[in-house]
């Protein structure tokens, strides 16, 4: 199927490869069908692309990359609502937020996406507590880690 994009232009996409978010993003609730897209080989960073809305696309990062001790909590209402029973693989992603100045990007942590690999369902759901941030600053982690040793 062809998916545009306003910025990778018209992308040819195995229907396979999509993934849906029912309740959409918060803030873009209606939007549920996405694609994820590589942003270079080299790069951590990914594209997580809307189908029918060319417009609209997030920079996502594989927080482990940056915080090996990032760990999510599903209820059982969230698992239901990505068809994960328990078994199979799971994908979580940060959105990025880059501002004017990339050595400060910062990744959201406090509300991850989950992506069920099998039944490509995925949410966006929220962090409780106050352990984990919407803005953490992915370089200021990443030196922590070299610092540290816990790579």
């Amino acid at each position: 199927m062809n998916v545009e994009t306003t910025r990778f232009g018209t992308l040819d996409v195995n229907e396979g490869e999509l993934i849906e978010f029912r309740r959409g993003l918060f803030g873009y609730e209606e939007v549920t069908r996405f694609v994820l897209l590589n942003h270079r080989d080299d790069s951590p960073l990914r594209w997580l692309q809307a189908v029918g809305s060319p417009e609209l696309a997030f920079v996502v990062i594989d927080p482990f990359l940056f915080r090996p001790d990032y760990r999510v909590d599903l209820t059982y209402d969230e698992r239901r609502s990505i068809d994960w029973d328990g078994e199979g693989d799971l994908v979580l992603l940060a959105i990025v937020g880059i501002p004017e100045n990339p050595e400060e990007m910062t990744a959201n942590l406090k509300g991850p996406l989950v992506i069920n690999t099998a039944s490509r369902m995925g949410m966006q759901m929220i962090q409780p507590g106050d352990q984990w941030s919407a803005r953490v600053r992915i370089l200021d982690a990443i030196h922590d880690l070299h610092r540290t040793g816990n790579r």
